[in-house]
């Protein structure tokens, strides 16, 4: 395949697969979708705390109506619904650019580790917007994410990794929860009046849960992020794609060979990494390989001005050497020799 790319250990990309491209980071949009996982969680946060002023306002009601102030139900109501805005808000712009970072990261991990996802890079997007399934799709993304990045690398777990399993956990409990605070609220508005206030009660405590399952979700997010951002930059700042350790890949003019070299026999131009195979390559005369300079002619070679002689031409001309040499006889005397011997 034109412009395999060779990697430390001497092989190419498998025949036929596309090399992904590999970003020089993911840095500014890991430290985007942190800030604004942060910022989720501190709303979420604030709006829980709402939510309970607003419940034990409910209780005293429900307790006696006369000893609670209408102007601090309605404060707390409008505290709520403000910070709730501002949550949807952020939320939104946290989707946008954490599925942007989940694409990069995930582009990179098969850059890593080729072929070795349950799901294709382009189910990093689209495995969001699947109804029903977008709660199982993108944690099997995830999981390739952190294998690919963290296969090969010491001292850290190869598998799909426990902070996956976390805050995908969450994070299917915060949906749930948000469905179950969706049926309170729908609830309240169809009851009676004199049940009114009770149902309001039981839909502050369902949301109280639900963003306090929002916050952890995000916190486990916010280290999901922060993890798999941080080994993929010291992967890519070390070159270690393919499964290969230490410099980058090479780019070649024309694929080569499938096998393992021999430790010791680099091919002309080519770096082996640390503890790597290169493939042996000896060129032959005249076909250097990339980055040799050609061999100088050798004086038996044929040129190219040169006719050929015929094959019975070569022949008749080797035996006229041959006779020519027997005829000439050794001198027998001493006084045949050109200088008469001391």
């Amino acid at each position: 395949m034109t412009g395999s790319p060779i990697s430390d250990y001497g092989y190419p990309t498998p025949y036929g697969m596309t090399p992904p491209r590999i970003r020089t980071s993911v840095r500014g949009l890991g430290i985007a979708a942190i800030v604004l996982l942060a910022v989720d969680a501190a709303l979420a946060a604030l709006a829980a705390g709402f939510l309970i002023w607003r419940q034990s306002l409910l209780t005293d009601v429900l307790t006696d109506p006369a000893a609670v102030n209408p102007t601090s139900l309605d404060d707390s109501d409008s505290a709520t619904r403000a910070t709730m805005g501002w949550f949807t808000i952020f939320t939104l712009a946290t989707i946008v650019v954490f599925i942007c970072w989940f694409w990069a990261a995930r582009n990179n991990a098969e850059a890593y580790t080729p072929n070795r996802g349950t799901l294709r890079v382009g189910w990093s997007v689209g495995s969001w917007f699947i109804p029903v399934a977008s709660l199982i799709l993108p944690c099997l993304v995830a999981r390739d994410i952190h294998r690919g990045t963290m296969l090969g690398r010491q001292g850290r777990p190869a598998g799909g990794g426990l902070i996956t399993g976390w805050w995908w956990a969450m994070y299917v409990a915060f949906w749930i929860s948000g469905l179950v605070v969706s049926g309170e609220n729908g609830r309240m508005q169809n009851d009676a009046p004199v049940d009114r206030v009770s149902d309001m009660r039981s839909a502050a405590t369902a949301g109280i849960v639900a963003l306090a399952i929002g916050v952890a979700a995000a916190l486990l997010a916010i280290a999901y992020v922060a993890t798999i951002t941080k080994e993929q930059r010291a992967r890519n700042l070390a070159g270690a794609w393919y499964g290969g350790p230490g410099m980058p890949a090479t780019q070649v003019p024309y694929g080569m060979a499938y096998g393992y070299g021999v430790p010791g026999y680099p091919m002309p131009g080519q770096v082996p990494g640390p503890g790597g195979y290169p493939m042996p390559g000896y060129p032959t005369p005249g076909y250097p390989m990339p980055g040799q300079p050609p061999a100088p002619p050798t004086q038996e070679a044929w040129t190219v001005s040169e006719p050929v002689p015929p094959v019975q031409d070569r022949i008749q001309v080797a035996e006229t050497q041959t006779a020519e040499i027997q005829d000439i006889e050794p001198p027998k005397e001493p006084g045949d020799w050109l200088t008469p011997p001391s």
